[in-house]
């Protein structure tokens, strides 16, 4: 007796089956009120499974239920299509298991972690969603009021973020970061390499300002026509020179192609809310910014105007598609590493600080001038060690030899693409025209801020207590204060010269009035990142809840057990983990969820927390392998020349050359800076016994320092 469903799968009565042949009705080899099947015995008092079938109980008949495998396959296939629904209902029942049980603080805290990790990691709900998690579930918990909790999101930390984006905003309404990356870029010349090494400088040195996301989105474009203009010479050249075999393979591969060239740049709408800087969605093309490989000066090569070509990048020959890889992969690169130099340069550096903050108050001394001395030498280490991979890798170290390789891996006739990349670039620059009264506006405010953070407690020139002196109160001053300083100006200070009176230029004959301010609210409503400022107030008050909820404690007892590891050991173990972990998740996400428990794991085995909380956050943008990783990654991955294996191929060296030199920074020039060799009084508590007697040295197991008040620490 068969049966239908709408799975398209087949219902037999199970009673049928005892009638195969050899087995009397009534007569099998089971025990009373089983059932044969298959050669088993199956109790009829519930359902089972074997294989693809199911015996189910239907009235008071037993049912045999077959599968097909491809039905199956539809309801998997199903079952992922709501996977991000299933994690949102599924993720928090599993995890209510810890406050269900153990009913303590500890277990609350970890019951809020694992639910935001999980969605963060999963990006089950957008970033910034996830980020309000902790005002619904700490007061409900009974760990903190919620007053307590919302506090978090609009912290002195994230004043200092809104204060450097609005001198982001600034910068990039007037074009000033173009210009900037466009004169760099002639500077150093148009040689392959060396321009690899001008757009990683370039972007390096924007992304310590305004946002990773919005340098790559301007960068790439740039380095893209300049990168056709390259090819398309190449190309030229190898139409003219070369008639051998292996140039006629290239041409087989229609490697040249006669249209204007325009590439559109996507980025998918499923990255938007991948990592901390979300909210610059890049959906351009190469000709809307004038910057396709057609935009070298007519008339200067009246040979060039009749060979128009086209760089057909699925058919790149092996020596320009390693250029081509090169040179998008660096400015990502750039981007990752260069945001590490400044505080507000990345949002896993503002969580560290916050938490730094929280702990310990002002006497750790994470100022911007301070993190600036220690990020800085280790960021422009890095890039340069970025720069010689990337060239190892896909560009060779090697000079020109006798005989010219397939495909033009010659360089000794580079002039004519030297010139052409040149000529891109130069013609963009020009374009900007003189610099106007605003840029050079927003040039001044920008420097004026960045004096402002340096010299506000000058650590590095004793004896000047800085700027911030001149007040009542100094201590009431921190770096939000100067950035929400120059964030106001900007709002005021005019865009065009003022026509007020004696300021009036002869030629003017505007009417009588104030000029329009360099930054109107407008622009900044449109342009400000409000989800990072959600998921930095998330990621701090998860921080916090950890730390009221004493899961931070908890975890820091638990590890207690790491003391008889070395130090720099440890901190080279947690900082492969996190790189490892921010491949994944969100960098500030990351950050959140690892700065408050090392800084207590810290205080435990009797280290200074600055030792363990620094180096890790630099770690959680050591994010190089996956598009996924970062949106920088994601906009490179979308021009659709770089794959996957690429990318891991590139970025696995990089973490482990960012993990050396992170680690690196902190044993040598970072113990000076950050005093890291022994454990500070600030880190005490009236419990610590870590001042009591000796503990293990940073660097080496055993090595003591006597501080001025003569106890014995490390």
């Amino acid at each position: 007796m068969l049966a239908g469903n709408n799975r398209g799968s087949q219902e037999n009565l199970l009673s049928d089956y005892n009638r195969d042949p050899g087995v009397p009705n009534g007569y099998n080899s089971c025990l009373p009120n089983t059932w044969q099947f298959n050669t088993r015995c199956w109790d009829s008092a519930g359902p089972d499974k074997i294989e693809n079938k199911t015996i189910f109980q239907r009235g008071s008949k037993w049912w045999v239920r077959t599968w097909s495998s491809s039905t199956m396959a539809k309801i998997l296939k199903e079952i992922y299509a709501f996977r991000q629904t299933i994690i949102i209902i599924v993720l928090p029942l599993i995890a209510s298991i810890l406050p269900i049980v153990y009913r303590d603080g500890p277990s609350k805290g970890g019951f809020v972690v694992i639910v935001m990790a999980g969605y963060w990691m999963t990006e089950s709900l957008p970033l910034a969603v996830t980020a309000i998690l902790p005002v619904i579930l700490f007061p409900m918990l009974g760990v903190q009021e919620s007053d307590d909790v919302c506090r978090n999101y609009l912290k002195d930390t994230n004043f200092l973020f809104v204060g450097g984006l609005i001198m982001a905003i600034a910068i990039e309404t007037w074009n000033l970061h173009r210009r900037i990356a466009l004169r760099i870029l002639l500077l150093v010349g148009s040689e392959p390499r060396w321009l690899m090494l001008g757009f990683m400088i370039c972007t390096g040195f924007l992304s310590m300002w305004i946002s990773n996301t919005a340098t790559t989105a301007m960068m790439i474009p740039i380095a893209q026509a300049v990168l056709n203009e390259i090819l398309k010479q190449r190309a030229l050249a190898r139409k003219k020179t070369f008639t051998n075999e292996s140039f006629e393979i290239c041409e087989d591969t229609e490697y040249i192609k006669s249209e204007n060239h325009s590439q559109k740049i996507s980025i998918p709408t499923e990255m938007d809310n991948t990592k901390e800087e979300l909210a610059d969605v890049v959906t351009t093309s190469v000709d809307d910014i004038s910057l396709t490989a057609d935009g070298v000066e007519a008339g200067n090569n009246e040979e060039e105007q009749s060979d128009e070509v086209k760089v057909d990048f699925t058919d790149l020959c092996p020596e320009d598609k390693a250029l081509s890889k090169a040179l998008l992969l660096c400015i990502p690169y750039a981007a990752n590493v260069g945001g590490t130099a400044t505080i507000t340069g990345t949002g896993p550096n503002l969580v560290g600080q916050s938490v730094i903050d929280d702990l310990y108050g002002n006497d750790a001394n994470v100022t911007f001038a301070t993190w600036l001395a220690y990020c800085l030498p280790g960021m422009i280490i890095l890039q340069i060690l970025a720069w010689l991979w990337l060239q190892f890798l896909f560009i060779g170290f090697r000079g020109c030899g006798k005989e010219c390789g397939e495909c033009f891996r010659c360089r000794c006739n580079s002039g004519e693409e030297s010139k052409a990349a040149q000529l891109v670039i130069k013609k963009q620059y020009d374009e900007l025209g003189p610099i106007t009264w605003a840029e050079g506006a927003v040039f001044g405010h920008f420097l004026l801020l960045v004096l402002l953070w340096l010299f506000r407690e000058p650590s590095f020139i004793p004896g000047f207590g800085g700027w911030s002196v001149i007040f009542p109160e100094p201590e009431y001053i921190t770096d939000a204060t100067a950035a929400i300083f120059v964030s106001f100006l900007l709002y005021v200070f005019p865009s065009e010269v003022p026509n007020f009176l004696c300021c009036r230029r002869k030629d003017d004959d505007s009417p009588v009035g104030p000029r329009k301010a360099l930054l109107d609210w407008k622009i900044t409503q449109k342009k400000m990142a409000w989800n990072i400022v959600f998921l930095l107030g998330g990621g701090f008050a998860l921080a916090d809840g950890c730390e009221k909820s004493g899961l931070s404690a908890w975890m820091g007892e638990k590890f207690e057990s790491l003391d008889s590891i070395p130090p720099w050991t440890l901190l080279l173990i947690i900082t492969v983990i996190i790189a490892l972990f921010t491949e994944f998740s969100s960098n500030v996400s990351t950050a959140s969820i690892f700065a408050p428990i090392l800084a207590q794991l810290a205080e435990a085995l009797c280290i200074n927390p600055l030792y363990l909380v620094i180096p890790s956050i630099l770690a959680c943008s050591l994010a190089f392998m996956l598009p996924v990783a970062t949106p920088p990654n994601a906009i490179a991955f979308s021009y659709g020349q770089l794959s996957i294996p690429d990318m891991a191929k590139a970025g696995a060296m990089m973490n482990i050359i960012g993990i050396l030199v992170v680690n690196l920074m902190m044993n040598t020039y970072g113990i000076v800076i950050y005093d890291a060799r022994q454990f500070p009084e600030w880190a005490a508590d009236e419990n610590s016994t870590c001042l009591e007697g000796p503990t293990f040295s940073p660097i080496t197991a055993g090595m003591y320092t006597t501080p001025s008040n003569g106890t014995c620490v490390c």
